[in-house]
């Protein structure tokens, strides 16, 4: 499964462009009242609107060699988080098999650089904006997380990965994973809230069709084109 776009409001375009664009280097476009932002195989969509209370959550994925040269470039550009012990970048349960950072963007979303060893590339050297692969992770916040992952299985054919709890749970693969939270959950390694009013993810590798698992939240899954 690959997360293919993912699109959520802002309530200043012109911030955003410039943290996307001049932070992180990443391609932006204007267009019908909305940034694009093309971070690898996929496409950040940012609205002008109401975020509403709360944060969004996202994943980049880059290559499995150059966490470090990565680290350097990004604490170069913005604070890294912390959590409670000090830590600024964290191995995963042996499952996930990765390890990653987290930083905000200019809006307070918690964004996260990670390492998939699974991912074969093998690039090294340093750091590079072309060098994001893709979306891999998206936090949705929804009422009954226990229920959407079995609905979005029955819909989709998404199952979970790895463990879960009753206001968390991964579902998806190690390309691409929509994180089902409970509305108000912190994201790691912060206090900042999960929240959304408006939220669109489509994704290609699995059944399509749709699914609305709140309201004003939609998953989308096409099939792909080869």
């Amino acid at each position: 499964m690959r997360i293919t776009s993912v699109a959520f409001d802002t309530d200043d375009l012109g911030r955003a462009e410039s943290f996307y664009g001049s932070v992180l280097g990443l391609p932006t476009r204007y267009g019908d009242g909305a940034l694009t932002v093309q971070a690898g195989a996929s496409r950040l969509v940012l609205r002008e609107g109401d975020p509403g209370p709360g944060r969004q959550h996202l994943a980049f994925t880059i290559p499995r060699l150059m966490f470090d040269t990565a680290k350097r470039w990004i604490s170069e550009r913005v604070p890294l988080l912390r959590d409670s012990e000090g830590r600024d970048d964290f191995e995963t349960s042996p499952h996930w098999n990765a390890h990653s950072l987290y930083f905000e963007d200019a809006d307070g979303n918690i964004l996260e650089f990670i390492i998939r060893r699974d991912i074969a590339d093998d690039r090294t050297g340093p750091f590079r904006p072309e060098h994001v692969l893709a979306i891999s992770e998206v936090g949705v916040p929804v009422g009954d997380v226990p229920a959407v992952a079995a609905r979005a299985e029955a819909a989709f054919g998404i199952e979970a990965y790895g463990t879960g709890t009753s206001d968390f749970r991964p579902i998806g693969n190690v390309e691409g994973l929509l994180i089902l939270v409970a509305p108000g959950r912190h994201w790691f390694p912060t206090t900042v809230p999960s929240g959304s009013t408006s939220l669109s993810v489509h994704i290609v590798g699995k059944a399509a069709g749709s699914l609305e698992p709140a309201h004003g939240i939609t998953i989308h899954s096409d099939i792909m084109r080869i």
